[in-house]
């Protein structure tokens, strides 16, 4: 019997690690992405010699020839992917135009244009998920931009709001708001983008859902979090193996809907 296959972004430590781990242990051939090949072999044949079927594969989700190459290849070996986990993210400690720049191309555009190339490969009632975060909601944005969100938005007008929150940041406006601005404005987008995807792949049986695995105790989370990275993981791979006609649309903590 095949094994469903499933694509985990930054999977080379952290969440990403954790949630390769479950779905290989859950007999999923995984393909493991990460940036940096050390870490991304060295963290694939580590699972690999545990009896899990997972493959290392190189992606920048911030490079957007590094994502039309992945897709390139999967298309050439005729993959058919059950499960798309968008985990790759990146936070900044101070808020300029560089580091604005990079977190919304990371945590916003990467993922939109590799669920994009990878719509094709998608399997029918296949899942996607968008690792996000409570500090995505919109209660968590200045009212200036929080309203922005606010307002119906289509694919299109949503990239544009984000390219203009960096055109901004270059300007030199919102320095009042503090570093985390950035990551906060690139999950509020990466929320809204699950919900047009949800609707745009509806036809197709795949469901897309939002999940915040918490403050967990990562690299980027820190050693003072609240969770441990099972605990966060154990979310994202809920969300990742749905049955067919599960939620979709819905941003969730733990299988729960929490507020946009």
């Amino acid at each position: 019997m095949k094994r469903p296959i499933a694509v985990v972004t930054g999977g080379n430590r952290g969440l990403g690690l954790e949630t390769c781990r479950r779905l290989g242990a859950a007999g999923h051939e995984v393909l493991l992405a990460s940036r940096r090949e050390p870490e991304g072999r060295s963290a694939a044949e580590a699972l690999a010699r545990d009896g899990l079927a997972v493959t290392w594969r190189p992606l920048d989700v911030g490079d957007p020839a590094s994502i039309a190459a992945f897709a390139a290849k999967l298309t050439a070996e005729g993959v058919a992917i059950d499960a798309l986990v968008n985990n790759a993210g990146v936070y900044h400690e101070s808020l300029d135009g560089r580091t604005a720049r990079e977190t919304i191309g990371v945590n916003f555009q990467g993922p939109l244009r590799l669920t994009e190339a990878l719509a094709p490969l998608l399997a029918p009632n296949a899942r996607v998920v968008m690792v996000s975060s409570g500090m995505g909601e919109l209660v968590a944005l200045p009212a200036a931009i929080r309203s922005r969100f606010a307002e119906p938005l289509d694919l299109d007008a949503l990239v544009r709001l984000e390219v203009a929150f960096v055109a901004e940041v270059e300007r030199g406006e919102h320095a009042q708001e503090g570093a985390a601005l950035s990551y906060r404005v690139s999950k509020c987008g990466l929320n809204v983008l699950t919900r047009l995807l949800a609707r745009s792949l509806a036809p197709r049986g795949v469901v897309v859902n939002a999940v915040c695995p918490g403050w967990v105790r990562t690299d980027m989370g820190g050693a003072g979090a609240t969770r441990g990275i099972p605990e966060g993981a154990a979310g994202i791979v809920w969300a990742a193996t749905l049955p067919p006609g599960g939620p979709t649309g819905g941003f969730f903590r733990d299988g729960r809907p929490i507020d946009w």
